[in-house]
């Protein structure tokens, strides 16, 4: 029986393909493991989806959104649905 996560994190992205492996790779390494996250992004010309699916063993739940549009807003309350 799957549970429901205690929290989410929501990340928008946006060409971070730099930068989204640092914050996943710190993420998987909490103790703490009762959250999911979700990478919902906007539509990025670089690789921050496939770094993202690198991802999906690490995480219990890993969900990547993906939306034409490039705002954070929408993209946050992409997320939050």
């Amino acid at each position: 029986m799957k549970t429901t996560p205690f929290f989410s994190i929501v990340i928008p992205t946006l060409n971070e393909e730099k930068f989204l492996p640092k914050l996943l790779e710190s993420l998987a390494t909490q103790t703490y493991r009762d959250f999911e996250v979700i990478v919902a992004d906007g539509n990025s010309k670089d690789r921050t989806v496939a770094c993202a699916i690198t991802f999906t063993d690490r995480f219990a739940s890993l969900q990547i959104l993906n939306s034409l549009r490039k705002n954070a807003s929408f993209q946050r309350n992409k997320g939050a649905d």
